[in-house]
């Protein structure tokens, strides 16, 4: 090759490696839009009706209310569509939504769609075609550099991209709101996936639905939520066209999904006597977007200064249910001074064999002994209760996972994304709701007695100071030594991951 050739190759490359580096179009000028009122919306009298000025919320506890809420308020809206999420798939969930809000843009109702770009794996050319319609915006918050693989991108940046947009709120003409733990995505919805998602949202009506459409205003006016545009080229009303023909080819044989999901009894039902709305005052707490933006050690985290607090003045009972639980030392010590000083403390999260993120779980079985020790109850979900209740045939391959965020503080209810480890705590943004309710906290205990005893491992420690697991059936008790279902793969991965020192990523 010649001299020149080669400078010529060269130089390609550094500017190809320089274009790489120069990161996302972070901080441009974009068009500001606020959250607005729709009084002649029939969703708005609806919840008035629903709520009678004070805050109402209704659990979602299975998935398919959780999807036939999300569908029966994209059908009914008449105004304004708001949905924030940590990430959407490419699957059926998320064609059903994608589905439907392009049906209500249709109808004139402005959709705005913020997703976090880290875990979502619907490709810039697909949320494109989304894009594509005049009363819908899509922007991607925090997104790696693009036009290189995301991988790449996220490598070039990782303190950066590290930094994470982990609330989940969907706002419907102002009058309804659903925040929790879910995302846009099969397992959320419990369809057609190997794991059934154990999760908890909330529907929620009144003076809260305001604040939650505020708050999504502050992300999607940041300087982070980098609309898709910015990305990539915004396909034509054509490719738009054809790929809504795709779309309801492909979506036809599902149709009965969606019919079940919206004419699911439990949506139809609420505010009677079968599903009540629940009152109480509410507090919603968000981090704001500066905390992304700051160093880890002195950014804001008021969400789970809340919480802690919170759970640090109960007087009787602290039950929390959290995917991944890493308390590191201080927070530890708060559950042990908790218990000791006779407050009942239950910690529920997942088994090894259960978690779908198993490096996790070495920043939690290091605490484990002394917790109980010092009285606090812990319990795992048992990673093949469907099959061992009999829900799903012996032979199935279907696991439960847990994922949801959620705690009872005496009369108060916390629900929202925040899990309790470092990365919610400290790295990545969360939002999430207190309800002071006694009658909504005790019917949320009252149900959990039950699955407890159904799908979970009660932990305790043996005459040896051994760890157990125990699964305590009425006509049996079944108990393991060691973690129950975990393959070797999961533990040679809690093994590596105990030895790294990266428990603040966990």
């Amino acid at each position: 090759m010649q001299s020149g050739s080669l400078r010529r190759v060269l130089t390609g490359a550094a500017l190809v490696c320089l274009q790489a580096c120069s990161g996302a179009p972070l901080d441009q000028n974009t068009t500001v839009t606020q959250a607005r009122d729709a009084p002649h919306s029939t969703l708005v009298s609806s919840a008035r009706g629903l709520s009678r000025g004070q805050a109402g919320f209704v659990p979602l506890s299975d998935g398919d209310q959780a999807l036939g809420a999300r569908l029966r308020l994209i059908e009914g809206a008449q105004d304004t569509l708001d949905l924030q999420y940590f990430l959407m798939k490419p699957d059926l969930g998320g064609a059903l939504i994608a589905d439907a809000l392009l049906k209500a843009a249709d109808r004139g109702v402005r959709v705005r769609l913020l997703l976090d770009d880290f875990f979502t794996t619907v490709d810039d050319s697909s949320l494109s075609l989304i894009d594509a319609h005049d009363n819908i915006a899509v922007r991607i918050y925090n997104p790696a550099a693009r036009p290189w693989p995301k991988p790449l991108g996220m490598a070039l940046e990782f303190s950066r991209v590290n930094r994470r947009m982990h609330n989940k709120s969907f706002t419907a003409d102002q009058a309804f709101a659903i925040i929790g733990g879910r995302n846009i995505a099969d397992e959320y919805f419990q369809l057609n996936t190997s794991s059934e998602f154990a999760d908890f949202d909330l529907l929620v009506v009144g003076p809260p639905v305001r604040e939650i459409g505020e708050e999504f205003d502050l992300y999607w006016n940041d300087g982070w939520a980098v609309p898709l545009s910015s990305l990539y080229e915004r396909a034509s009303a054509q490719e738009l066209r054809d790929a809504r023909a795709e779309l309801a080819a492909e979506l036809k044989p599902a149709r009965q999904v969606y019919e079940d999901a919206v004419e699911n009894p439990y949506i139809r039902e609420i505010g009677s006597s079968a599903v009540p709305i629940y009152r109480g005052q509410v507090e919603l707490v968000v981090d704001p977007p500066q905390k992304l933006k700051q160093p880890v050690r002195g950014g804001p985290r008021p969400l789970a200064e809340t919480l802690l607090a919170q759970m640090r003045d109960a007087k009787r009972e602290v039950i929390l249910l959290t995917p991944y639980f890493v308390p590191e030392d201080y927070g530890a010590r708060l559950f042990s001074d908790l218990a000791q000083r006779g407050v009942r403390v239950r910690i529920v999260t997942n088994s090894l064999a259960a978690t779908n993120h198993a490096y996790v779980h070495a920043g939690y079985r290091r605490h484990r002994a002394a917790l109980l020790r010092a009285g606090v109850e812990l319990y795992e979900l048992r990673a093949d209760s469907l099959q061992e209740l009999g829900l799903v045939p012996a032979e199935s391959e279907v696991g439960v996972v847990m994922h949801t965020k959620l705690a009872v503080i005496d009369d108060t209810v916390f629900v929202g994304s925040l899990n309790l480890d470092p990365r919610s705590i400290k790295q990545n943004a969360e939002l999430g709701l207190f309800m002071e309710s006694q009658r909504f906290a005790q019917e949320i205990l009252s149900d959990l007695e039950q699955g407890l005893v159904d799908y979970t491992y009660r932990i305790a420690l043996d005459d040896n100071e051994r760890l157990q697991w125990r699964y305590e059936q009425p006509d049996q008790i079944t108990i393991k030594a060691t973690e129950p279902g975990a393959t070797f793969w999961k533990q040679l991965v809690v093994g590596i991951t105990a030895l790294l020192p990266v428990e603040q990523q966990l």
